[in-house]
């Protein structure tokens, strides 16, 4: 069997050695500074406040830790899908200022890994997946099918390594100033667009004023809005100061939806940059065809700011109908490499001989959204209900193949901060509770429908009915309505929907799994409705400090309260499947399903 399970760790999601590959990268970010002002009283749609430790910030430390250097990627055989690559838990995201007001002095980035030795130029790369892009706008769309392709053709200020650690891409350095609120980037002097117009720093700070635009309704506003200004001097330095210190900020300049673009181009197209032909950007490919749903087609970026890179010729991405239809590509050659969602698939494609299926634990999470502003689930005891009702650990076996574990609003990998799911008392399935808070609410025969797509996930479907079956054991009828993902994406843009399964993606920070959807303004507040003054406090102060026992007591505080009132059913978290031929070569799969690292692979074929 060619199953590989990364790290070490077996079946178990748990183990040491996974959960400190995230957890480490959480510890080195930004500085403390004043804790935020009393919490507003929750509304209408939350239960009262769940008592937590006092909220008084712990002491600073006098000086900040800078980011261990990153090993070099691709110069071992770590690289390759064979191996698991180096997991250090000494990672860090970046290199943390020094406290605000603590008069620390200016720390830099991490150095710049080295490209990866030399490998086998030419061919295009076969990629099979099910889904299609969704729209081509990195800035509006919050995908996975879209966002991996953004990935290959854009670029962003910073990257993640092998280690979950934050490293430079498109900035070749940055310095952070001491009291943690002026960040300062230098562009590679080399970069282009695939047009031949240079990258300049005035391209970077339109990028982030256009996320920052509400009109932009860009998926990624709310992880920036502590910035305050940013300057662009010279062509190459951009600089970013923030209203606040955030500890967060770096990671997420290293995401899809924080691709820069070409201010000149976006204008031309009127802000529209869903258009094939808008799609400019300076990664490593570029987008040469495009037959929606069936294949794109990328040619290597032979100006690309790393010299040597891309080693492949392009990269052609196939849709599939099914996941049968990954299967039949890997199991013939037709594919050299898959994205794989459901586990079933993965096992089978892991008892083929000649086919590499690479399993890691994901901090990406299952779950259900509950739309909050609708009744009767703008009824608490009814939401609590239901989560009463539901048996995460039958959702897993049955959908998981019992590849996961149960999650609560923070991934488990995440043990620094991630509460113990043995602490929420309704993640004990318990019938007759679930029928007294029915009786309770007082709200008569309760019916909805769960929107579900047909990908993304792929089991989302099979999720829905066994979630049809359980609530139905307390006298909830539960209609299922399937869409295809991207009617399915339009109406969870638009929130309309009762309740609908989805699969959220997780990064190396707490901040990512709520920040957005549970802070009072935050930009996918509108996703659930769901307000809660002192949450969305304690959210807010974490993402200022970097004193662990006080970012602790602010998640501990906004995990129980929210596993409480429940505006998410959070269900679990599984693996990320890739699957391989033994001719794709120093592929890094990174747990959070990115596909970043095709610009170092190559094929031995």
């Amino acid at each position: 069997m060619r199953l590989r399970l990364r790290a070490s760790v077996g079946r178990v999601l748990a183990g040491a050695a996974a959960a400190a590959l995230l957890a480490a990268a959480c510890q080195s970010t930004a500085p403390p500074t004043t804790p935020t002002t009393a919490a507003a009283p929750p509304t209408a749609a939350a239960a009262p406040a769940v008592p937590s430790a006092a909220a008084a910030p712990s002491a600073a430390p006098t000086t900040a830790p800078v980011a261990s250097p990153v090993a070099p990627v691709g110069a071992s055989p770590a690289a390759s899908p064979a191996a698991s690559p180096a997991i250090s838990p000494a990672a860090s995201p970046a290199a943390s200022p020094s406290p605000a007001g603590a008069g620390g002095p200016t720390t830099t980035s991490p150095a710049l890994p080295p490209a990866p030795a030399a490998g086998k130029r030419g061919g295009t790369l076969v990629l099979v997946r099910q889904g299609e892009v969704t729209n081509l706008d990195p800035h509006k769309v919050p995908a996975f099918t879209s966002q991996r392709v953004f990935e290959l053709i854009y670029s962003r200020l910073t990257a993640l390594s092998p280690d979950l650690g934050v490293v430079p891409d498109l900035a070749e350095s940055w310095t952070v100033a001491g009291d943690g609120k002026t960040y300062t980037f230098k562009l590679r002097p080399n970069a282009t667009f695939h047009n031949g117009d240079p990258v300049t720093a005035q391209d970077v700070k339109f990028t982030f004023e256009r996320i920052l635009n509400p009109d932009t309704a860009a998926v990624s506003r709310g992880f920036f809005t502590d910035v305050d200004r940013i300057d662009a001097p010279d062509p190459t330095t951009v600089v970013f100061t923030l209203k606040q210190p955030n500890v967060t900020i770096l990671t997420y300049m290293a995401a899809g939806g924080a691709s820069i673009v070409s201010q000149k181009v976006t204008l031309a197209n009127n802000g529209d940059l869903s258009k094939k032909e808008a799609v400019v950007g300076s990664g490593p490919f570029k987008l040469a065809e495009w037959v929606p749903d069936n294949f794109m087609r990328l040619e290597a970026n032979r100006d690309f700011y790393v010299a040597g890179l891309p080693y492949l010729d392009g990269v052609r991405i196939n849709v599939v109908p099914d996941e049968a239809g990954i299967t039949a590509a890997l199991r013939t050659g037709a594919a050299d490499m898959a994205i794989i969602q459901d586990p079933r698939t993965a096992q089978t494609l892991g008892n083929e001989q000649g086919v590499v299926v690479d399993a890691k634990p994901s901090p990406n999470y299952n779950l259900i959204f509950v739309n909050t502003s609708r009744p009767p689930f703008d009824n608490l005891r009814v939401r609590q209900a239901m989560a009463y009702a539901i048996d995460r650990q039958q959702i897993i076996d049955s959908v998981a193949l019992g590849e996961g574990q149960p999650t609560g609003p923070i991934a488990p990998a995440l043990t620094q901060y991630a509460l113990p799911v043995s602490e929420y008392d309704s993640y004990k399935r318990d019938v007759a509770k679930a029928k007294q808070l029915l009786q309770d609410a007082n709200v008569g025969p309760i019916e909805f429908t769960m929107l579900t797509p047909t990908t993304e996930p792929t089991y989302a479907k099979d999720i829905a009915q066994i979630v049809q079956q359980q609530l139905a054991e307390v006298g909830i009828k539960m209609n299922i309505e399937l869409l295809e993902f991207n009617q399915w994406v339009d109406r969870w843009l638009k929130a309309d929907f009762d309740v609908a399964p989805g699969l959220n993606g997780g990064q190396p920070d707490p901040d990512s799994y709520v920040f957005r959807y549970f802070t009072t303004d935050g930009n996918l507040n509108f996703v659930t409705s769901y307000k809660n003054g002192p949450v969305s406090d304690a959210l807010k102060d974490a993402r200022t400090t970097t004193d662990v026992a006080r970012r602790k007591r602010d998640y501990d505080l906004a995990q129980r309260q929210l596993v409480t009132d429940a505006p998410f059913i959070w269900l679990y978290v599984g693996r990320d499947y890739m699957g391989m031929l033994p001719s794709t070569k120093d592929f890094v799969h990174l747990p959070t399903g990115s596909i970043y690292y095709l610009r170092q692979t190559w094929l031995d074929k």
